[in-house]
This record gives structure tokens, sequence and C-alpha cells, in this order.
């Protein structure tokens, strides 16, 4: 995602492999790919995974810290999110 990007959120629902879910992490909220779901949390990464910081360098993402699902792309290029 980048910056400005407007998004179509869904905020309950199950969480899959690829969803890209945002989440909160210290004093930030974090948008990331699900990479693996174990019992106590999610693992993600960034798409740009060369440059990203996510769960290979902070961990599993508690269940409680998701606040939703992205699908759509709403602007500027308005499409779905693949997985």
């Amino acid at each position: 995602m980048a910056p400005g990007e407007r998004l179509l959120v869904k905020y309950d629902g199950p969480i899959v492999l690829g969803d890209v879910v945002i989440f909160k992490r210290d004093e930030s909220i974090e948008i990331k790919r699900v990479s693996r779901i174990d019992a106590q949390g999610l693992f993600v990464v960034g798409d740009n995974e060369l440059v990203s910081t996510d769960s290979r360098s902070y961990g599993l993402i508690a269940f409680d810290a998701m606040l939703g699902t992205a699908s759509v792309r709403l602007w500027p290029k308005p499409g779905r999110i693949k997985g």
C-alpha cells in the first residue's frame, strides 16, 4: 500500500492466508499480508519483502490487535487487493 490509498475494510469475519490485514502495533496502525496463521496469532509480511519490517522482525501479531481486512482499493486505482 502506498501513502494516501483508500481501502474498503471489513471489520469482522475470518482471516485467511493471503489476506491484507490492518492491525495495531505499538503506537501505530500497520497493513501487512498474512503469511501464516498460528494458534497464538498471525505471521505477517510486507509485499516488498526485501525492505519490509514485519513479523520476521517483531514476531506474531495477536488476534486481538487485528482491526480488519482490506479487500478493495478505492483510490487512486480502484480494484481488488490480490492475495
